[in-house]
């Protein structure tokens, strides 16, 4: 599996489709948009902070530090979902292979352990020294990933109420959980969240997140799947788009309307992050669905779908390797960050984003695809 299931979606044949057994572009291309987004890191804006026009636009690329949300929160989300998007035709093609319930279940905790060990690893090296960090990207995705394959033969209605459930359970662990220290269910540092961490790990993770961030992270793999059998559905596309538009918009509202009581916050993604979330993850999706596959624009989403095709490398790739191609960067770009240094680790750093993106078109060409 490439990190977020790199083989292309596919609609099954429909009669009188314009996208019988077409490849769904749109799928590829919003994967890939999540993955230089995410090695993004910002794309250098980070640098112009305090700059009177740049600065407010650089504050949407950079983590809400509690209550609120910007759009760079929405990258782990949209990425989260993703993977549940292409689940249903990767499954069914298996399924239409001759591979039982049961062989696609150990191949599912085969593909589990690796995202769990390969978080480990990169996590490691980053830590230069061995650690047990489950609060990485790979190792949620591990558990988000099992329990929405658990669901991915379930009706739409048991989907949706195993989603619920998680969300639920997630907001009685922090509503109700008491322990020494914990000052209430959303207060920064002070929540059971953080306390079960100490208590498990006998640490805190930096930045306020909690490693039960799994719980709630469930619901946006499983409501990925869902939009996904919906794309691949016989029903009319006008339908698919209107579905698409309209839970999306209400998703939106009801998180909102959530926030007083559940307040929206990224860093243990409360149940009102998840379905405010979720809803600008189907709206984008819907977007990406119009232009590409319905609109057929498709030529500016090529780099997309290129690195989107290599995910599970680039992420490794830039986890592991980031800070070392950035600093080498520096041996040819250090004149300019001496003359303008904001400007000029912009510059470094875009430069270390192009080769990533250059390394995956490499790939690409040479028809070298990294899958676990």
């Amino acid at each position: 599996m490439a990190l977020a299931e790199a083989a292309p979606l596919r609609t099954p044949p429909q009669t009188g489709s314009a996208f019988s057994g077409e490849r769904l572009y749109s799928v590829d291309a919003f994967r890939g948009f999540t993955m230089i987004c995410m090695i993004g890191e910002g794309f250098g804006l980070g640098y112009f902070l305090t700059h009177p026009i740049i600065g407010p636009i650089a504050q949407q690329f950079r983590h809400t530090d509690w209550h609120g949300m910007t759009a760079w929160d929405l990258i782990q989300p949209f990425f989260m979902f993703i993977v549940g998007v292409v689940m249903p035709v990767s499954f069914a093609r298996r399924w239409q292979n001759g591979e039982s319930w049961n062989q696609s279940l150990l191949h599912v905790l085969k593909r589990c352990g690796l995202l769990i060990f390969w978080g480990l690893v990169a996590r490691s090296i980053q830590a230069h020294r061995p650690v047990i960090d489950v609060i990485n990207v790979l190792a949620q995705l591990a558990f988000t990933y099992l329990v929405a394959f658990l669901v991915l033969r379930k009706s739409w209605k048991v989907q949706g109420a195993v989603a619920l459930a998680f969300l639920v359970a997630d907001w009685a662990i922090y509503q109700f959980g008491s322990a020494p220290g914990v000052l209430g269910p959303w207060i920064k540092d002070a929540n059971i969240g953080e306390w079960l961490d100490k208590l498990i790990f006998h640490k805190n993770w930096s930045g306020s997140y909690a490693t039960i961030n799994f719980i709630p992270s469930t619901a946006n793999t499983i409501f990925g799947v869902m939009a996904g059998e919906l794309l691949v559905s016989t029903l009319p596309l006008a339908r698919k788009v209107r579905t698409l538009a309209i839970v999306g918009v209400s998703c939106i509202a009801i998180g909102f309307a959530l926030d007083p009581v559940i307040p929206i916050i990224k860093k243990i993604w409360t149940p009102s992050f998840a379905i405010f979330s979720t809803g600008f993850t189907l709206l984008a999706l819907l977007l990406f669905y119009c232009v590409c596959d319905i609109w057929k624009k498709r030529a500016w989403a090529w780099i997309f779908v290129v690195v989107g095709s290599n995910s599970i490398f680039i992420y490794l790739f830039h986890e592991i390797l980031h800070s070392w191609i950035e600093h080498t960067g520096l041996t040819f770009t250090g004149w300019i960050v001496s003359f303008w240094e904001p400007g000029g680790k912009a510059f470094n750093l875009l430069l270390a984003i192009a080769f990533q993106i250059y390394v995956c078109v490499w790939l690409y060409r040479r028809k070298i695809f990294f899958k676990l």
